[in-house]
């Protein structure tokens, strides 16, 4: 069947949740990036790590996005690339024109990076190139120099681990095994700094923990000191695997604890982490009421007015839109393409409370064409990058991955934020179009 491009049935990239029978309902096929780019990739993460640098051996046409994107953060110093070439595909030394590229490059640079990654492309495995041969010679030529393996492979996403999670994988490779301190506490996985507030941070500093967080983290010393920890914790999905393998190769324990907006969960996660540390569980109730008392001021602001939600500001989304259902405020839409197995229970709560609310997808070709009041004459308040542009809004909460937030903690600072977003405009077009928002070299 024939789809008219030009004038497409957008009402086929959104479903009702009520009518919801799968966790990916949108086909993958022809896909729309709109121009919300707040959310950061392999191309800024590495950047977390202190003095680390960035080798990117690839095609030109692979490389102009990566490019600027450093350019764009001010990152070109920590930044280099090696360009492949048909000649170079077609003469079979992949191999050597790594080892030599790199090694080129090292000795060039005006200073020493404590730590190089250097990124293979799709084309690499496709000519089955030798690549623990060269970080061997790598290690050799210079083994003052911590060299992670790394990937941009974006052609291998529905792999069993994709890209970001292989990225965030690869941060802490140079993590070495050490004894553990029992009173030391790591958080894997985030791009923002936690929050020193959150739930989970104030437990542990309350009674005399130290901890480690990549994102907080200004030197290299530090950033080893990491696997001294015995705990690690994290609340993003895509550091599951990160945990996985620092339990499996350093001995340190591993705790998922969430970015949910539920409070059982939160009173169960930080129930788990109390009795982990062997601190007193806190008092659940006063937190809670904290957590209403914030959430009762910003709807007496706020009132009515349309607020529209998307996958972009936090993994549990569902889990944020119900709390606010649940709160009174007037959610209308959510946008996102996929839901994780942990929104079952949020599906279902929608399911019986809320049917008609539609999940739109953002990725679908459609969404190209999705009607949008630029004019903002009907005021939304929208939290997440892609609800504000899709809405056409300036009202909105650039919350993008939860912001490090955590616990009641978090529900706080976002009706702060709401509260902030309703009262005053901000330049959402100067803003959500801004490659990894926060990201600085």
């Amino acid at each position: 069947m024939l789809i008219n491009l030009h004038k497409p049935d957008i009402n086929k990239a959104m479903v009702k949740l009520g009518d919801l029978d799968s966790l990916a309902p949108f086909p993958r096929k022809l896909e729309y990036s709109c121009p919300s780019r707040g959310g950061w990739t392999i191309a800024h993460t590495p950047m977390i790590i202190p003095g680390s640098h960035m080798i990117y051996i690839g095609a030109s046409a692979c490389l102009r996005g990566v490019v600027l994107s450093a350019a764009e953060y001010e990152g070109l110093d920590r930044f280099s690339m090696v360009l492949i070439e048909e000649k170079d595909i077609l003469s079979g030394n992949m191999e050597e024109l790594f080892i030599e590229g790199v090694t080129d490059i090292l000795n060039k640079l005006d200073h020493r990076p404590t730590c190089v990654l250097p990124f293979t492309g799709c084309i690499h495995y496709f000519l089955a190139t030798d690549i623990e041969y060269i970080y061997d010679e790598l290690s050799a030529r210079f083994p003052d120099i911590d060299f992670i393996s790394s990937q941009m492979t974006p052609t291998m996403k529905i792999n069993d681990h994709t890209p970001e999670e292989d990225m965030c994988r690869s941060m802490y490779l140079c993590i070495e095994e050490q004894p553990l301190n029992d009173k030391v506490v790591n958080f894997i996985g985030d791009s923002y700094p936690i929050a020193k507030s959150g739930d989970h941070m104030k437990l542990l500093h309350e009674h005399g923990f130290r901890t480690h967080d990549l994102a907080s983290i200004d030197s290299y010393d530090e950033y080893k000191a990491m696997g001294e920890s015995f705990l690690n914790i994290y609340s993003l999905p895509i550091a599951k695997w990160s945990t996985e393998c620092l339990e499996e190769r350093l001995g340190q324990q591993s705790l998922y604890m969430p970015y949910t907006y539920n409070y059982d969960e939160i009173d169960r996660d930080m129930s788990k982490l109390a009795k982990i540390i062997g601190a007193p569980i806190p008092d659940f109730a006063v937190l809670r009421a904290e957590a209403d008392e914030s959430l009762a001021k910003a709807l007496s602001i706020i009132g009515d007015t349309v607020v529209t939600v998307d996958f972009m500001s936090t993994p549990r989304f569902l889990s944020l839109a119900r709390l606010l259902l649940s709160h009174g405020f007037n959610v209308t839409e959510i946008y996102g393409d996929v839901l994780s197995p942990e929104s079952q229970d949020d599906i279902d709560w929608f399911k019986k409370n809320y049917p008609d609310i539609p999940l739109i997808a953002t990725q679908d070709f459609r969404a190209r064409f999705y009607p949008r009041d630029e004019t903002n004459d009907g005021k939304v308040l929208a939290i997440g990058q892609k609800a504000t542009y899709f809405t056409g809004t300036n009202h909105f909460v650039n919350l993008i991955a939860n912001n490090g937030w955590y616990g009641y903690d978090a529900i706080k600072k976002l009706a702060d934020e709401m509260i902030d977003a309703f009262n005053n405009e901000k330049d959402a077009k100067s803003i959500i179009q801004v490659k990894a928002w926060g990201c600085s070299a």
